[in-house]
């Protein structure tokens, strides 16, 4: 009870007052009952446990950080879920993306055959999911350079374009060449 509930007014004026639905996706956990909470606080008042594995087994390959799992088929699920909770309104994929290490220096880091299979499989569980009705519009892989990312600085990077931090010149990954060619449906 975090914020206050809305009236019955203010609920009818905010039905379908949505345009558009932006969905970012990375990675996909499992959720388990969090036991033992010995202290209440806004980070687990909702006494869920994020996993990465089950059985031992885990939920999909790890990327870079230690958060990020390559599992495609969370992606469809997310979609979907949007779809049919929300009656399917118009959706954006405003982030979705995988890192690699901030150390990785020219010409290592261009050969990101990792985040090219990471991106071939996500899009083909969106086209899945577009297939099945949803209504996405739009899609933005994070991210188009390599930036300062929030909680883990230039340790790691996410972007298709390799920016050199002392000179600033760019330089596409195999990532960008690869998403040149699915736009003009050549891959």
């Amino acid at each position: 009870d975090r914020l206050p509930n809305f009236t019955d007014e203010q609920t009818r004026l905010l039905q379908g007052s949505a345009d558009i639905v932006g969905v970012n996706h990375y990675t996909t956990y499992y959720a388990k009952n969090h036991e033992n909470l010995t202290h209440m606080s806004y980070a687990n008042d909702w006494q869920v446990q994020l996993v990465y594995e089950r059985n031992g087994i885990p939920i999909g390959k790890q990327g870079y950080s230690k958060w990020l799992y390559v599992v495609p088929w969370g992606f469809y699920k997310a979609v979907m879920h949007v779809k049919d909770k929300y009656r399917n309104p118009l959706m954006i994929i405003g982030e979705n993306g995988i890192d690699q290490s901030g150390s990785d220096t020219l010409p290592h880091a261009l050969y990101d055959k990792f985040r090219i299979d990471y991106f071939d499989q996500y899009l083909h569980e969106l086209k899945r999911a577009t297939d099945d009705g949803a209504r996405v519009t739009g899609y933005f892989a994070w991210s188009l350079l390599d930036n300062f990312e929030w909680r883990m600085g230039f340790t790691s990077k996410f972007g298709i374009v390799y920016v050199d931090r002392k000179t600033f010149t760019r330089y596409p990954k195999d990532s960008t060449r690869w998403f040149r060619k699915v736009i003009k449906n050549e891959e």
